[in-house]
């Protein structure tokens, strides 16, 4: 297998304050920068432009409309195998993640190149319970879709992609497009049998912080999510139990979940 060649990819709308703050954190980390740019508005989309303009290790694309975290995380992975790279490590424009942390992500990430690598918040005293409890309601949710436990947390959008393997996901699975594409990809990820470890990291929620999380519509996007995975557990409910207990050669997992997209 080749080595694992990694950039950092940053999915960006009307953060352009937030990421100028926290980018000098960022190249120290000596990566090359993927910025997916969701459509901001002028002013925002500027500043990105100018950053990329004066950074040579930056790259940036643009959607014209804005179009959710998840497309751009998606854009993310095709522009980032374009320019050569075979793992993606997303991480939130809003200087909520601990740069210091990413080699702990890239070490755990080189052990298992094929793994999806997912942060495992330490939160500060920053952080509002309505956000920690709202993160324990939806894992409960996801251990109930992935018939699974080890899943410690869903949402954190600090995360190694191993691109080979997420493009396969994509072409084979629908994965939302919006802010709930996070836990529905490690949902997904387990189904079709993708490796997942997670790295602790700590997490805080700036004081000037701009949130895009509107409470009625993304709570509804989040209710819908977890209706259409229950459903799709029918038809995926016998290969992973026969997977978790042993018994994978009474059946063809990667046939099962192929035939059965949700």
């Amino acid at each position: 297998m080749n080595q694992p060649n990694y950039c950092l990819l940053i999915p960006h709308y009307n953060h352009a304050k937030q990421l100028l703050d926290f980018f000098p954190k960022l190249q120290v980390s000596g990566l090359v920068i993927v910025i997916v740019d969701d459509g901001s508005d002028q002013e925002n989309k500027g500043r990105v432009e100018s950053l990329a303009a004066e950074h040579s290790n930056v790259h940036c694309f643009f959607h014209a409309k804005n179009r959710g975290k998840g497309a751009a995380v998606k854009t993310g992975f095709v522009f980032a195998r374009h320019l050569g790279f075979s793992h993606a490590i997303q991480i939130d424009a809003d200087g909520q993640h601990s740069p210091e942390d990413i080699p702990n992500f890239i070490e755990c990430s080189k052990k298992k190149p094929s793994a999806l690598i997912c942060g495992k918040p330490i939160f500060d005293d920053s952080v509002l319970k309505v956000r920690q409890y709202g993160r324990k309601f939806t894992d409960f949710w996801i251990a109930l879709e992935s018939l699974s436990l080890k899943v410690e947390d869903s949402l954190c959008g600090f995360r190694v992609y191993p691109i080979s393997e997420m493009e396969s996901l994509l072409d084979d699975s629908f994965i939302s497009s919006q802010m709930d594409f996070d836990p529905e990809i490690i949902v997904k990820a387990i189904w079709y049998n993708i490796e997942l470890e997670f790295v602790p990291t700590n997490v805080i929620y700036p004081k000037q912080g701009v949130s895009h999380f509107n409470y009625l519509r993304d709570n509804l996007l989040f209710i819908q999510l977890h209706t259409r995975l229950m459903f799709g557990m029918v038809f995926r409910i016998p290969p992973l139990l026969s997977r978790k207990f042993g018994l994978v050669e009474f059946f063809s997992v990667d046939k099962s979940m192929r035939n059965s997209k949700q």
